[in-house]
């Protein structure tokens, strides 16, 4: 049966929404009776519970009232505040859903008839960019502490309010402020308020957004609900992996992307609209999805989505075992998103001139992820071929030609991802701003993969390319450097290259954190472990072997449908084989922790010879290495794209030959991207929704 909501004529419902716009006479109410007081009289017999409930009742809407009046006390001067949006729309989101002139103007004329959450979630993120925020505070930091923990203080009293536009722009805002301070859980569970406000205003409907008689003030804030809908899906789509699944799905999604920026601000509807592959519009016209006049935001969500896609495939190690195959699914993925980069508009495509062009206009930031994270997406997506690029197969003449071809793609990809991160940097001025997050991890991954180019001479054939790789990566750490107030994790990717770049033969890099990096402990519901295998009764019972080094802790639950990875025999029986892996993959569970029961032990059916003959070994899995942490790491598993059949297992190394190589599994970047990864329609339709009320 359809829902009531789903029955009601679009056109009709946003006609009766629009009635009730503040500001506009109150004539539909006209007919109804006057209130009247109750006659005391006739209440003589109610009971003094009810009394008295009615007066506790009372207290508190009271309370609440005098709590969010006293919000407004104690903030900045007025025009400090906005300076710090200015700040916001200028260096930080540059394509967003704040009005750049709107927004500001409203704040100024009538500061209080606005959302303090909204402003509040909005200084959490440009506090750190401010001069008189930093002055006012101590630091950048600090300030952006102090408003995010006023914001936070509002999002209680909000969460169970009428959704509405400002407060799912709000919940959203904190929770990337919440991110980027380490607040993994918080910023995980604010993003799910947004995301179902969204839902519950029907913002993921194009239909929504139809205004039967258009002004231009209702053009603007039909654009703003339209572009949060799509900054909500791509930060759950950045996001997105086996621990944190995507809450908003692209064949659910019939909205189309964004307009320009010229059209945003002057409230015009645009001559078309793009559309995101895999959402229904994209899927009856594909042609939308290569729109000649799609926007810079609308190219920048479908790069983001690429991104997303690469990353999850690379979460589950779908490695392709013969990627030359053109039916491969590597193959069909690189098709894909080559064909997509061909068909971009050519103002979205990296050039030096262009990048000056969108300076001006306060637009690079956006361009320059567009241009980064494509070249990114190259790079990873083949990253797991490393190993093969490494240790070529001399024995088979086509295999070895083909991923000689792969690493000159990969690190011609790092190459031109270098050379806009410089272009980024080179003369840049002090209070210019160096972007979100997503840009550090650019600069981080582009050092990275420079180690390959000082450890492994012959990983490439351009020989003047593999000559600027200690220059490319002692750039990248510089730049980590200069950002490590604005970018809180750069700090730690910047002693990881450091330790490489002061001994390049050091063997592995250890895991750093990541973007997604977080303080707060993951939770468990359930801290018992299943069987890892059947009880086999066709064997002999052994006494049970001391748990493995690279099993997970007690209270972290097996992916369905794998196994922990199980070492050799001799690697489980050698105590000094079992520290070395520890020191140097990072990759092992710590010990327990907060009371934790430590491992059980393994069944009485695993032998010494861990793998029987009628049985292959289990995968190699950097997912269970990650999951066996305290806290589970992210950025790295990036790497691991395309692994359903992993190569050879590793070779047996006996106590004192063990020779780890930088590699996939051992530079660090599987835990980097694993933990950016991770963090990181109802038949209720509000009676408010988001284009009744302008706050």
């Amino acid at each position: 049966m359809k829902r009531a909501s789903l029955r009601v004529n679009p056109v009709e419902k946003l006609a009766y929404l629009l009635k009730n716009v503040r500001g506009q006479p109150d004539l539909d109410r006209e007919y109804r009776h006057p209130r009247t007081r109750a006659d005391k009289s006739t209440k003589s017999g109610s009971s003094s519970t009810k009394a008295r409930r009615s007066g506790t009742d009372a207290s508190s809407s009271l309370l609440a009232q005098q709590r969010q009046a006293e919000n407004w006390d104690g903030l900045p001067p007025l025009q400090e505040l906005i300076d710090g949006v200015h700040l916001f729309t200028k260096q930080y989101f540059q394509l967003g859903f704040i009005p750049k002139e709107q927004y500001p103007e409203r704040l100024r004329k009538d500061l209080r008839s606005t959302s303090l959450f909204l402003l509040m979630s909005i200084l959490s993120i440009s506090a750190r960019l401010s001069p008189a925020f930093k002055v006012r505070y101590g630091t950048g930091v600090k300030a952006a502490e102090y408003f995010m923990e006023r914001a936070s203080s509002i999002a209680i009293e909000e969460v169970y309010q009428e959704p509405t536009l400002e407060r799912c722009q709000a919940f959203y805002l904190l929770s990337i402020a919440q991110q980027g301070s380490g607040e993994r859980n918080k910023s995980y569970i604010n993003m799910g308020i947004a995301i179902r406000m969204a839902i519950l205003m029907q913002l993921q409907r194009e239909e929504t957004y139809h205004i039967p008689s258009p002004t231009p003030d209702l053009i603007i804030r039909a654009e703003s609900a339209r572009r949060t809908l799509w900054m909500l899906y791509s930060q759950d789509n950045l996001h997105s992996g086996p621990l944190s699944p995507v809450s908003l799905f692209a064949g659910d999604i019939t909205t189309l992307l964004p307009c320009n920026e010229e059209d945003f601000a002057h409230g015009r509807e645009p001559r078309s609209r793009a559309a995101l592959e895999g959402t229904p519009p994209a899927m009856d016209n594909p042609k939308l999805i290569r729109d000649a006049n799609r926007s810079l935001f609308a190219t920048l969500m479908q790069i983001h989505s690429w991104w997303g896609l690469v990353g999850r495939r690379a979460v589950r190690y779908s490695k392709s075992p013969r990627p030359w195959d053109p039916a491969s699914e590597f193959s069909q993925t690189a098709r894909k998103l080559r064909e997509w980069e061909q068909d971009l508009p050519h103002e979205h495509v990296w050039s030096t001139y262009l990048l000056k062009g969108y300076k001006a206009e306060s637009q690079e930031l956006a361009y320059l992820c567009v241009t980064m994270m494509t070249r990114l997406s190259n790079i990873v997506l083949r990253r797991p071929y490393l190993i093969d690029i490494i240790k070529p197969d001399t024995k088979d003449p086509t295999k070895q030609a083909f991923f000689t071809s792969m690493s000159n793609e990969i690190f011609t990809n790092v190459r031109y991802l270098y050379e806009q991160i410089d272009a980024q940097f080179t003369n840049r001025s002090p209070d210019e701003s160096v972007g979100a997050q997503i840009a550090a991890f650019c600069v981080y991954s582009c050092g990275l993969f420079s180690t390959y180019l000082c450890k492994y001479p012959n990983i490439c054939q351009d020989k003047t390319l593999v000559r600027d790789g200690p220059m490319m990566l002692q750039r990248t750490i510089n730049i980590l450097k200069e950002c490590r107030e604005v970018w809180p994790l750069a700090a730690r990717w910047v002693e990881a290259l450091e330790k490489f770049s002061l001994d390049p033969q050091s063997a592995t890099f250890g895991n750093e954190g990541s973007m997604d990096d977080g303080k707060d402990p993951i939770p468990r519901a359930i801290r018992q472990l299943p069987p890892l295998f059947p009880q086999a009764t066709n064997k002999p019972l052994r006494p049970p072997p001391p748990p493995p080094p690279s099993l997970p802790e007690p209270n972290v639950l097996l992916r369905p449908g794998t196994q922990p990875e199980l070492p050799p025999a001799s690697s489980i029986t050698s105590p000094g084989i079992v520290n070395t892996l520890s020191h140097i993959n990072g990759h092992l569970p710590s010990p327990p922790q907060h009371g934790y029961p430590t491992p059980a032990p393994l069944p009485p059916t695993i032998s010494p010879h861990p793998y029987p003959n009628h049985l292959p070994p289990p995968q190699s899995n950097m997912y269970m290495h990650s999951m066996g942490r305290q806290n589970v790491d992210g950025l790295g598993m990036l790497i691991e794209a395309f692994d359903s059949n992993h190569g050879p297992p590793a070779p047996h190394y006996g106590a004192g030959n063990y020779n780890p190589q930088l590699g996939p599994g051992t530079d660090g970047f599987e835990g980097e991207l694993q933990f950016y990864i991770d963090g990181p329609p109802s038949t209720w339709i509000s009676s408010s929704p988001w284009l009744d009320t302008m706050q």
